[in-house]
């Protein structure tokens, strides 16, 4: 079972939602507790002013224990906004996936990628 755990950094909801579709269909994801107990970081929205210093800290305090998965647009590079997600942090290293928003089974899928193989190597 890989446990996610999602942060809503300004997103309109729409990969928020996909997301939710996403955990509730499939039998190998389920939502972690907190951020401390989860095998993936979920990242939607763009990064909002107000949002970026609650992110940064988590993520400072998390190091890379982490794989982080920034889910749309938003998440990647601020769209439609013209500024801001991950592309305004590029010292943070970030699987992508695109869609506005992608599908539930490509988000699925994306996750299965993105911890998978780290769950191999990580130690316990």
């Amino acid at each position: 079972m890989i446990r996610v755990y999602r942060i809503n950094t300004g997103s309109c909801g729409g990969c928020d939602v996909e997301i939710e579709a996403a955990v509730a269909g499939s039998r190998e994801l389920a939502w972690a507790d907190s951020p401390y107990s989860a095998d993936a970081l979920l990242l939607t929205g763009p990064l909002t002013t107000s949002s970026r210093p609650a992110f940064l800290a988590l993520w400072n305090e998390l190091g890379d224990r982490l794989p982080l998965l920034a889910v749309g647009r938003c998440a990647i590079d601020g769209h439609p906004f013209g500024r801001g997600g991950m592309a305004e942090l590029p010292q943070i290293e970030a699987r992508l996936l695109e869609g506005c928003p992608p599908a539930p089974g490509a988000i699925v899928e994306a996750i299965k990628r993105l911890v998978v193989p780290d769950k191999r190597t990580r130690r316990s």
